[in-house]
This record gives C-alpha cells, structure tokens and sequence, in this order.
C-alpha cells in the first residue's frame, strides 16, 4: 500500500443499514480511509437515513416501499460487480448476502461467518448451548419451556430471573429494552413468558447476572487469523437495566480475551464480531451473555482507542495483508451524550446514593475528558438531521 494515499483510496463499497447508528458509524469510518461508500437503506416517508446525511456517503439507495431483503437481493444479482467490497451491517442482511452468493455466485468480495456460525451466533439458546459445550461460563438457562410447565418451574427459580427472545432479527426493529423482561417473582415469570412466548416461542430463561458489563470484540480474517481485537468496561448504560453502552472505557484482561477468542475460535469465525460479557462480582468470573456478529453500538471507542475496525475489515475483505493490531490505548472513555445524560439522571434520582455522589454524578455531563461517540464536528449532517426530525415528529405528534 502506498503510505501517502489514505488506506481505501477510491475503494467502492456498499453498506446497508443507514438508518442505524452502527450504519452511520460504517459510513464515516471507511469514508474516511478514502472509500467511496454507497449504501442502500429503508426511507419511510420524508424520515432520511441518518447515514443518507452523512458528508461521507457517495451514493445514496433508498428503498420507499416493499420487502427490503428482495430489493437488497436484486441490487447483489444485478450490480454487485460494481462494487469491490459488500458489507452487509445487520444480521438479516448479512444471510441475504450469503444466501444470495450462493444461489447466484456473485462475483465481489466479503469476509463474513459462515451461515451455520452465524445462526449458532444470532440464537441466545443455540449460543449458550454452544458456549457450555466448549467449557465457558454461561448464565443458567432454560430453553424449550411449554406454557404448561412455566408455573412449576417459576417457583423453583431464583429471584430476579432474565427472559430473553433467542432472537433479535424481526421484521421491524425493536429497541434494546423490548428484547427482555427482567422479572421478579414467580407471577411476573409466568405472566411474562406468556406474553413473550405468543411474540416469539420459546424465549430463555436465565438467572440474572449482578455485576458490570465487558466486552471483546475480534475480527479474524478468511484464514481465521485473528487480525484486530479489543475490550472494553461499561460505565453506564441506558436503559439502565441491560440496555446499550452509554459511557464504556477501553480496557485490558488477559482472562476476558482469552473466553472472548476461545468462543469466536470454537466458532471458526470469519469476519467481526462483538462477544457481550458480564462479571459476576460474587463468583468473580466472566459469565458469557450474547454475541453481536455485526458492527456494535460502542465501536466509536475502539476506534477513538487505535482499533479502526471498519476499515482493517474492509481491508481483509480484500485480502491485503498487515500486521495484527492486538494492542491499543487503555483507560479512553467515549460516551454517547443523548443516553448517558439519560443514564446519568436516572442515577441521581435513585434514594440509594448519597448528595456527594450526586454531584459527582451530574458534573460528569461537564468532563471534557470523555470523548463523544455520535457527535463530531467532521460530519455534523447526521447529528442536525436526526434533531430536525424529532423535532418534527414531536409537532405532528402534539
């Protein structure tokens, strides 16, 4: 490569997903390497994309109406040789992706998992079987409960107790808060496995796991070369029961790769990935959550931390060779300030913590120490866009 040109000099490359945040992030990261980036995306009604905003995007693609996957599916078959590089974002598009190279034998580049590792990946239950199997911590788990047995086994449960959808791949999307119910006796068990249940069978059940949030994250390329990874800690989150990172640091634990990697290697994992940890205070052990096989909400930090994921994928999708990037700087914060003043407002509102604390609290909204994640100067469309049009919606809404 030549050292003066930007890494994706001119590189033509289609994403999905600009109306996600982690579409967004894709665009400005491989638009910034020099990629020229088009993406194709829903648009419903006047509600632009958020990616369609950004100054780095080339070429926008709006899908107005119809199944999204078979309007992504003809643009593979009919113009894939235009592009070099296909990087699908969301787990439906990735199967669209893979499915659709294999009945037609697109000819383009992509380094994505195999479809059997992906589904293993994307399934809660699949992936806690799998994990156990392979001897890493995971929460205990029911799976496969009929509506006759919810009762007797709600009372033989330890009390808060997590049900969770084995899936996050719908036909709309759902915020993070929708994916799980934490409940609290045996009632609201059964009462709310029901209720999940006739939305998605059989969801999980798992005991609740006390303790701060971590994550791995990989990305291994067609050999299964590990070529990036990375860890972080959560600060806050929002919501504040198991929704996304707010505030999250870059970190260092030689035990959480090691589960981190020997999952993803158990796997054979081609492509990105994001390993979802929580540390369970009383056992001090790393207990295995989920796995994000796609770009993640936190990927920001990584980036701001050295780990420039979208583009080192980009790079082995090509398969150009570079050396490993397994080091990066400690101790970065990165927050996302929409959730984390959320975040931070609902900890100053609980009784539990004293008026210093408090205080603390509130002048953390004020640290010019912690890095923005959504917000940047360089490409400011997004951030205008997305305020104009809650906005707008607010006034129709009244």
């Amino acid at each position: 490569m030549n050292k003066n040109k930007p890494p994706l000099d001119g590189v033509k490359i289609l994403t999905t997903d600009p109306e996600k945040r982690i579409g967004l992030y894709a665009i400005r990261y491989l638009g910034r390497a020099g990629a020229k980036v088009s993406s194709i995306g829903e648009q419903n009604g006047s509600k632009v994309p958020l990616g369609f905003l950004s100054k780095y995007l080339e070429t926008a693609i709006p899908v107005k109406g119809g199944n999204f996957l078979i309007h992504l599916k003809n643009l593979l078959i009919e113009h894939s040789r235009e592009y070099q590089i296909i990087d699908p974002i969301d787990i439906s598009k990735m199967l669209c992706v893979l499915d659709t190279d294999k009945e037609f034998n697109l000819n383009c580049n992509y380094l994505l998992p195999r479809r059997d590792s992906l589904v293993i990946a994307n399934n809660k239950e699949l992936l806690t079987r799998h994990a156990f199997e392979v001897g890493l911590n995971c929460p205990k788990t029911f799976s496969q409960v009929s509506l006759d047995d919810i009762k007797d086994l709600s009372t033989e449960l330890t009390y808060p107790s997590i049900i969770k959808f084995r899936g996050d791949e719908r036909e709309t999307h759902w915020s993070p808060e929708d994916r799980y119910s934490i409940v609290l006796s045996p009632d609201k068990l059964e009462s709310e496995y029901r209720r999940m249940h006739y939305i998605e069978k059989y969801p999980i059940i798992q005991e609740y796991i006390r303790g701060p949030g971590f994550g791995y994250f990989a990305l291994f390329d067609r050999n299964r070369n590990l070529k990036a990874q990375f860890c972080h800690k959560r600060i806050r989150e929002y919501p504040v029961t198991g929704g996304p990172s707010s505030c999250c640091e870059s970190f260092h634990d030689s035990e959480l790769i090691q589960a981190g990697k020997k999952l993803m290697e158990s796997l054979e994992w081609t492509g990105l990935a994001m390993v979802e940890f929580k540390f369970d205070e009383a056992r001090k052990q790393y207990f295995i959550i989920e796995i994000n096989p796609r770009y993640w909400g936190s990927l920001p930090l990584a980036v701001l931390s050295g780990v420039n994921f979208p583009v080192l994928h980009a790079l082995s999708s090509l398969d150009i060779n570079y050396n490993p990037v397994l080091d990066y700087k400690k101790g970065v914060k990165v927050r996302f300030l929409d959730r984390d003043v959320r975040s931070i407002i609902h900890h100053i509102l609980r009784n539990n913590r004293s008026f210093a604390e408090k205080v603390r609290l509130f002048l953390e909204i004020f640290n010019p120490l912690i890095k923005e994640g959504f917000i940047t100067l360089d490409d400011i469309g997004p951030v205008l866009g997305r305020r104009i049009f809650k906005s707008s919606e607010t006034r129709i809404a009244s």
